[in-house]
């Protein structure tokens, strides 16, 4: 029970690097005008606080609506964030069903939807063909994923130096394409100290390191993310996708959150995080939008931790499908108000004419 309790207040307190974001609940609500406690020290101040944290209002299910609730709804939202893992598609795999039906539907009742996705392993173009095999009409502009957003905002500073990047080839080469140079990586395996020091110590004039998804993610290559921060304070240090868990065949593994939190943990670096769940993201579509008032905007992904806690801290609205990594069962246990969805469909077919 102290435990629960203990777990609860922490989340609140520290930073989301518990679930792989660098992101802090408490600088948010400082954003907003709240004021935080401090951390409370008996058994009854925690169970108080752990009270407090408590849901506030329960989620709706869409289709349990009445007419009217789903005419107010539909007309409370203009522009769509979708995620597309869980929703529209399985781990770029199979199509769900119904999905692309429900997505065509939207536009057609005059609902802007962007793409936004934390998978940057695959290039564009693959992600491109992927919709227009699902029958779902999108442009290269429609598609927000972290590579591109990192991509824009170094364009924005007119960054110009080198890159150090712990990612996927395809994010890498998209960096080479938008003209910046990144440092090539020693891919050597370490079997003594002076092979790790040659592995970590480099001239190399690194100004920015990025950190996103990387399957050949090495300590030595942490190590060197740490020194190139560590001993230039004017280095950037940029995170592209924060999950804490990355579904790969249907199988949750861990993701780059808990990296990108090491790293900023060693080097007392806070990072710039321009996937989900991070603020910056939410600026950059806010601006891409046009969007004045953050409720007119919908999240909708499968993730209670990635995508709700992501839309709600932005404050959107949120909508939960259960076709992905969020199950039923899940939403049975106790869960924080930033963990909350305001509505819940099974699937996003559920959207195909929704209206009656």
């Amino acid at each position: 029970m102290f435990r629960t309790m203990f777990k609860k207040i922490l989340l609140q307190e520290y930073p989301l690097c518990l679930f792989g974001s660098t992101l802090k609940i408490n600088d948010f609500e400082r954003n907003e005008g709240a004021v935080r406690k401090t951390m409370p020290k008996s058994t009854p101040e925690l169970a108080s606080r752990m009270n407090d944290s408590q849901l506030s209002k329960p989620f709706k299910y869409l289709t349990e609506l009445t007419p009217k609730e789903k005419r107010d709804f539909f007309d409370s939202f203009d522009v769509i964030f979708c995620d597309c893992d869980g929703v529209i598609w399985e781990s770029l795999r199979e199509e769900l069903p119904g999905a692309p039906e429900a997505i065509v539907y939207l536009k057609r009742q005059g609902k802007q939807v962007i793409y936004v996705t934390n998978n940057s392993i695959i290039p564009i173009e693959v992600q491109l063909r992927k919709f227009a095999n699902c029958g779902i009409e999108v442009e290269k502009c429609d598609i927000v994923h972290p590579a591109q957003t990192i991509c824009d905002h170094l364009k924005s500073i007119q960054f110009d130096g080198l890159i150090f990047c712990l990612a996927s080839n395809a994010f890498k080469s998209l960096l080479r394409e938008a003209g910046f140079e990144v440092v090539e990586e020693c891919v050597t395996f370490v079997h003594s100290v002076d092979d790790l020091r040659a592995a970590i110590h480099s001239n190399d004039p690194v100004k920015a390191v990025i950190i996103d998804v990387d399957f050949n993610l090495t300590a030595p290559k942490m190590m060197r993310a740490h020194w190139h921060l560590k001993n230039n304070p004017e280095c950037l240090f940029i995170g592209g996708a924060a999950d804490t868990l990355i579904t790969v065949d249907g199988k949750d593994v861990i993701g780059p959150g808990p990296y990108i939190s090491v790293v900023e943990n060693t080097s007392k670096r806070q990072p710039l995080i321009l996937g989900k769940p991070g603020m910056a993201l939410r600026d950059a579509l806010m601006r891409k939008e046009h969007l004045q008032n953050p409720r007119r905007g919908l999240f909708i992904g499968d993730s209670l931790v990635t995508d709700v806690r992501f839309g709600k801290m932005c404050g959107f609205q949120t909508l939960l499908v259960l076709s992905g990594s969020t199950k039923r069962e899940d939403l049975e246990s106790t869960l924080l108000d930033i963990e909350m969805p305001d509505y819940v469909v099974d699937g996003l077919a559920d959207l195909n004419g929704f209206l009656p």
